[in-house]
């Protein structure tokens, strides 16, 4: 294939020109980790031979690697045909890719490859890396392979395999900031959000070990009282298994109450059971109506049926209070970032209770620690709080004539 010619920043061009076996390019969120694997496969497809792509799930693949693939090999001239029924592409010279997504790692089984690429890596599990790594055989000729993922941690296989370097092994490591496409604006919003380890890792590309260093316990002042707060959302975290035995340790379901106020965030209590599930919607009714109607209940939403039932059924019988619902979606470190950012920065204060110890133990654990249920119920409770901006609702409404 013709060289072809493109701008590439530094860490692209070292990744892109690398001479070892197996390759990894470690990138911040934007760095252009993505483009970069998708321009190496490009320009290192030989005539006549066969290749590998491959992404976490078929969505990841369709929207993200074989979209940025084919907008590179058609912008350079290079694409002859695109199989979507096989999802297999052939270039101009002759090579084949085999586009194939991970969610069963056993599938990749089967072909002879010259080579291969895997992006989001880290989302992979290590099967899939073994399993590929051994079809890198084409012709009786090793092949390589290549991998572009943000990092997980120390304890993740990507470190394991590329970060602890060995023989025929190579690792580029790249911040956001160093993609000049990426504006700087970007960059500062998004670590705006972020904690600063979680920072490291999501915007610098750098492998770190988050446990016991996503929160620390002196981000939290605790205070005997909350000044009066406009708007005030309980989260829930829904379990519906009862404690039955003494070594049992199931999840709870869980309630955060949060307020904001004057720019800060006051976690004002926690209400958490391990009860079956009639007992949690008692226990969501009976909060409720402690709270009082000025607060907003967060209810997370089952995307099954049975559990649409249950949700318009708990939601009827809240009437009168304004019940907000939707599906949970992301991760739960990427969902709980927001609050830790202002937890970090000494905006996040809870109210003096005996709920204290067990909400910051757990949150300090995060996201390693045995339950996670107070944190993501904390989560919800604060991203409708700031998300949604709740309309003037006064406590009582008086009647009258105008101007009276």
């Amino acid at each position: 294939m013709d060289t072809i010619q493109v701008q590439l920043h530094r860490q692209q061009y070292e990744f892109i020109h690398g001479e070892a076996r197996y390759r990894g390019f470690a990138s911040g969120r934007g760095g252009g980790k993505t483009w970069a694997g998708a321009y190496d496969l490009i320009v290192r497809a030989e005539a006549d031979r066969l290749y590998g792509m491959y992404a976490p799930s078929y969505p990841m693949l369709r929207d993200s690697t074989l979209r940025t693939f084919l907008e590179l090999a058609r912008g350079f001239g290079v694409l002859a045909d695109l199989n979507r029924t096989e999802t297999r592409v052939t270039l101009t010279n002759g090579a084949e890719i085999l586009c194939r997504s991970l969610d069963d790692p056993e599938r990749a089984r089967g072909p002879n490859l010259s080579g291969a690429w895997i992006d989001e890596a880290s989302l992979v599990p290590r099967a899939a890396f073994d399993i590929i790594i051994a079809c890198l055989r084409q012709g009786g000729r090793a092949g390589w392979l290549s991998a572009t993922f943000t990092p997980k941690g120390k304890q993740h296989w990507t470190f394991e395999v590329f970060g602890r370097g060995g023989a025929d092994v190579e690792l580029l490591q790249c911040p956001t900031s160093a993609n000049p496409f990426v504006p700087a604006e970007f960059v500062e919003s998004v670590r705006s959000q972020y904690t600063e380890s979680y920072a490291r890792q999501e915007l610098g590309g750098l492998f770190i070990d988050l446990e016991g260093a996503i929160a620390k316990r002196v981000w939290f002042e605790i205070l005997d009282s909350a000044p009066k707060a406009q708007f005030r959302v309980r989260g829930w975290d829904l379990a519906a298994t009862e404690k039955k035995l003494a070594t049992d340790d199931p999840d709870w379901t869980v309630g955060t109450l949060i307020a904001k106020a004057n720019g800060r965030y006051y976690v004002e209590d926690v209400v958490r059971a391990r009860v079956g599930p009639g007992g949690v919607d008692e226990l969501i009714r009976s909060t409720a109506k402690q709270d009082g109607y000025g607060v907003w209940v967060r209810l997370p939403q089952d995307p099954g049926a049975a559990g649409k039932l249950a949700l318009n059924a708990l939601v009827k019988a809240l009437a009168g209070y304004v019940v907000r619902s939707g599906a949970v979606t992301g991760d739960k470190v990427t969902r709980a970032m927001p609050l830790l950012a202002q937890a970090q920065h000494g905006n996040v204060s809870l109210v003096r209770g005996e709920w204290n110890r067990a909400f910051l133990d757990e949150v300090c654990s995060f996201p390693v620690g045995g339950h996670d249920d107070q944190v993501d119920s904390a989560s919800d409770a604060f991203n409708e709080l700031v998300n949604v901006l709740p309309p003037m609702v006064p406590a009582r409404i008086r009647w009258g004539r105008v101007g009276s």
